[in-house]
């Protein structure tokens, strides 16, 4: 077997790999996944311990900073392939990066820890997540209705 050949069954293997992704914001929303991966994506709820979750100044999404300490519920998503990965980096932008973590699933006394995939906010814009809470409610209610930029 050539190098060559290797190399590029390992690649077509890592790209049918599934991957986990902890979502906290508008990434819950079965809808937004439609339209962004064109299927739905199954989650389960969890939590990620030592960051704090808040709007973002001059826009209607949150974004997560660590904060030791905190913790953000959300929920764990599976089932995504590398090109979906690659979807979802279009979308966040250059203002979040995508980070490993471990998360606790939220059943009650939980110990079952999964490693995952978060956007996270970019270090250079973490002062601009606020201490106002983000919900889920609150965005269908107010939040949806445009999408506001962090750009002032």
């Amino acid at each position: 077997m050539s190098p060559t050949f290797v190399k590029l069954t390992c690649l077509a293997w890592f790209e049918t790999m599934k991957h986990a992704l902890f979502a906290y914001g508008t990434l819950q929303l079965p809808e937004m996944m439609q339209r962004l991966l064109g299927r739905p994506v199954e989650g389960v709820p969890a939590t990620l311990e030592h960051y704090r979750s808040g709007l973002v100044a001059r826009a209607n999404f949150p974004g997560i900073v660590p904060d030791p300490g905190k913790t953000v519920n959300g929920s764990l998503l599976t089932g995504f392939r590398q090109e979906d990965l690659r979807r979802l980096d279009a979308y966040e932008g250059e203002l979040y990066r995508r980070i490993r973590v471990e998360v606790r699933l939220a059943e009650p006394r939980s110990q079952i820890v999964k490693q995952c995939w978060v956007y996270c906010m970019a270090h250079w814009a973490q002062d601009r997540v606020t201490d106002t809470p983000w919900t889920i409610e609150w965005y269908r209610q107010e939040g949806a209705k445009g999408r506001l930029t962090y750009r002032s």
